[in-house]
C-alpha cells in the first residue's frame, strides 16, 4: 500500500499540472496565430498586387483571396487586421462584379466588418477611410459615411494612402456632401498637395472636378500649380 502524499508533494504536483496547462493553452493559441498568419499572407500578397495594377483582378483570384482571409479570420476571429483585410477584399469583389449591379449586395459584409473593426480599434484611419469609400460606392452618403470621413481625416491626416482614399470617397460623392464633410475633404486635399500633388491632381481630373475643388482651396504655391492660377 502506497504512502499518502504529503501536503508539499500535492502542492508540487498541482503546480506542475497548472504550468503544463498554461503551456498547452499557449501552444494552442500559437498554432492558431501561425495558421491565421499563413492564410492572411496569401491574401495580403494578392491585395498588394491588385493595388499596384492598372486593372481589376480576375474573379477567380478574388475568390482565392477571399477564401484565404476567411480562413485566417476563422482562426483569429477578433483580429481587426483580418477584419479590415477581408472587408478590403470584398470591396474588390464588389468592383469586379460592378457591371452586374452586385456591388451593394457583395459589400454589405464589408460594412459590418469595418464597423466591428473600428469599434475595437477606433483610431485606425485606414479602416475609417476604406469604410467611407465603400459607403460612397454604395451611394450611401449618410451619417456613417460622414463619421468615417471625419475620423479618417482626424486620425490619419498625413498618411498618403488615407489621404487618397478620403479624396476618392469625397469626390465620388461630391454632389451630396454636407458642409462639414466637404470641409474635411478639402482640408485633406490641401494637405495632400504637399507631398503627392500629381496623384491627387490625377484623381481630381478623373472626376472632372478641378474647377469646383479649386474654388474652395486656399491659395499657395501648390494650389496655384494645381489650379493654374
Amino acid at each position: 500500500m502506497g504512502l499518502p502524499l504529503s501536503t508539499y508533494n500535492k502542492a508540487y504536483i498541482y503546480t506542475v499540472v497548472f504550468i503544463m496547462l498554461i503551456c498547452l493553452v499557449g501552444i494552442y493559441y500559437s498554432v492558431r496565430i501561425s495558421i491565421a498568419d499563413t492564410q492572411a499572407y496569401k491574401a495580403k500578397y494578392l491585395l498588394s498586387k491588385w493595388e499596384t495594377s492598372a486593372k481589376l483582378p480576375e474573379k477567380e483570384e478574388v475568390e482565392v483571396a477571399l477564401d484565404e482571409v476567411t480562413s485566417a479570420l476563422y482562426w483569429e476571429p477578433k483580429s481587426t487586421e483580418y477584419m479590415d483585410l477581408k472587408a478590403h477584399v470584398l470591396t474588390y469583389k464588389g468592383l469586379v462584379h460592378w457591371k452586374e449591379n452586385q456591388f451593394s449586395d457583395i459589400t454589405g459584409e464589408a460594412i459590418q466588418l469595418y464597423q466591428e473593426s473600428t469599434k475595437l480599434r477606433p483610431k485606425w484611419p485606414y479602416a475609417w477611410a476604406r469604410l467611407a469609400l465603400v459607403k460612397a460606392y454604395r451611394g450611401e452618403v449618410d451619417a456613417l459615411f460622414s463619421t468615417a470621413m471625419a475620423r479618417a481625416s482626424k486620425y490619419g491626416p498625413w498618411e498618403p494612402n488615407v489621404q487618397k482614399t478620403i479624396i476618392e470617397a469625397g469626390l465620388y460623392s461630391w454632389s451630396y456632401l454636407d458642409a462639414s464633410t466637404k470641409k474635411h475633404l478639402l482640408e485633406t486635399i490641401q494637405r495632400s498637395l504637399r507631398y503627392q500633388s500629381k496623384k491627387v491632381q490625377g484623381i481630381i481630373k478623373r472626376y472632372e472636378l478641378l474647377v469646383s475643388v479649386c474654388g474652395y482651396l486656399t491659395i499657395n504655391k501648390k494650389t496655384r500649380q494645381l489650379c493654374g492660377w
